[in-house]
C-alpha cells in the first residue's frame, strides 16, 4: 500500500513536472539572429555549424531571458535586409552607424572589440612606428577585406593579397611575407587552430580598435529597446562574475 501510494505520487510529481515544462516550452520566445561576417573566433562556420565566443556570449543571454535563438548566416546585405524588414529579430557582429541606427536599437555596451593590428615574426625585429614604415615591406591582407582609413588609403604598398586567413598567416610563419594584417583575437584564435606557437610572433602596429555590437531590430518595438537595454545590464554583469572570461578563453587560451 506505502509503496503504490509512493508511486502515485512521484507519477504525481512527474505529471506536474512535465505540464510545467509543456507551458513553459509553448511561452517560449523564439527569436532569429543574423550574421554575415565570418570572423574567428568571435563568430565562424565550422561543419555547417555556427561557433563563436560572440554567438556563445548571445546564447547564454537568451537562456537567462526565456529567449530560444535561432542563429543563421547570410551575406550581409541580406542579414541586414532580414532585420530591418523584421524578418530577423536580432543581428550580430556589426559596427554601429548611423544609418543603422535607424532600424536597429543598439546596447550601450558592444559585445566585443576588434583590435586590428600588422603582425610581424618575433624574430625578424620589425618595428613600425606609424602606417608609412609599412612600405617596403610585404605584408598579407584577406581578398576583399576593409581594414580601415589609417591602412585602406595607404599607397605603394607590397600588398600579398590571401584567400584565407589560415594562408595568410603560414606564409608569415613560413618567411614568405613579412608582415599580416589580422584582428588580435583571430590571430590568436587561428595560431591555435594552426597549432603555431603564438610566442613566434608579434604584434608591432595597433591599427585601430573598433567596438562591435549585437543589435536589436525595430521592428520588434518597444520590446527591441528593452532586449538592448537588458544586453548592456547582461554585459556588465557578466564582466563582473567573470562569464565573459569563462566563455572567451577556451577559443584563445
Amino acid at each position: 500500500m506505502k509503496n503504490k501510494m509512493k508511486n502515485n505520487a512521484l507519477m504525481f510529481l512527474f505529471t506536474l513536472l512535465l505540464l510545467f515544462f509543456i507551458i513553459n516550452t509553448a511561452h517560449a520566445e523564439s527569436m532569429v539572429f543574423v550574421t554575415g561576417g565570418m570572423s574567428p573566433p568571435l563568430v565562424y562556420e565550422e561543419d555547417g555549424v555556427l561557433k563563436g565566443m560572440d554567438l556563445d556570449l548571445i546564447t547564454v543571454f537568451c537562456r537567462e531571458n526565456g529567449i530560444v535563438p535561432e542563429f543563421s548566416s547570410y551575406p550581409w546585405k541580406r542579414s541586414l535586409k532580414n532585420v530591418m524588414e523584421g524578418n530577423a529579430g536580432g543581428i550580430f557582429t556589426l559596427f554601429r552607424t548611423e544609418e543603422r541606427e535607424s532600424f536597429l536599437y543598439y546596447p550601450s555596451t558592444p559585445i566585443n572589440i576588434v583590435k586590428t593590428m600588422i603582425w610581424a615574426q618575433s624574430k625578424s625585429l620589425i618595428r613600425i612606428k606609424s602606417p608609412d614604415d609599412i612600405k617596403g615591406k610585404s605584408i598579407g591582407v584577406i581578398n576583399g577585406y576593409k581594414y580601415g582609413p589609417a591602412f585602406d588609403n595607404l599607397t605603394d604598398l607590397n600588398k600579398t593579397i590571401c584567400n584565407t586567413k589560415e594562408q595568410m598567416i603560414r606564409m608569415l610563419a613560413n618567411g614568405r611575407i613579412d608582415l599580416a594584417v589580422d584582428s588580435e583575437a583571430c590571430f590568436t584564435f587561428m595560431c591555435k587552430k594552426l597549432e603555431l606557437d603564438f610566442n613566434a610572433f608579434s604584434s608591432v602596429y595597433n591599427l585601430a580598435e573598433n567596438p562591435v555590437y549585437v543589435a536589436f531590430s525595430k521592428k520588434l518595438g518597444p520590446r527591441g529597446a528593452e532586449l538592448a537595454e537588458k544586453f548592456t545590464i547582461f554585459m556588465h554583469e557578466s564582466e563582473k562574475n567573470g562569464k565573459i572570461a569563462e566563455i572567451r578563453n577556451p577559443y584563445i587560451k
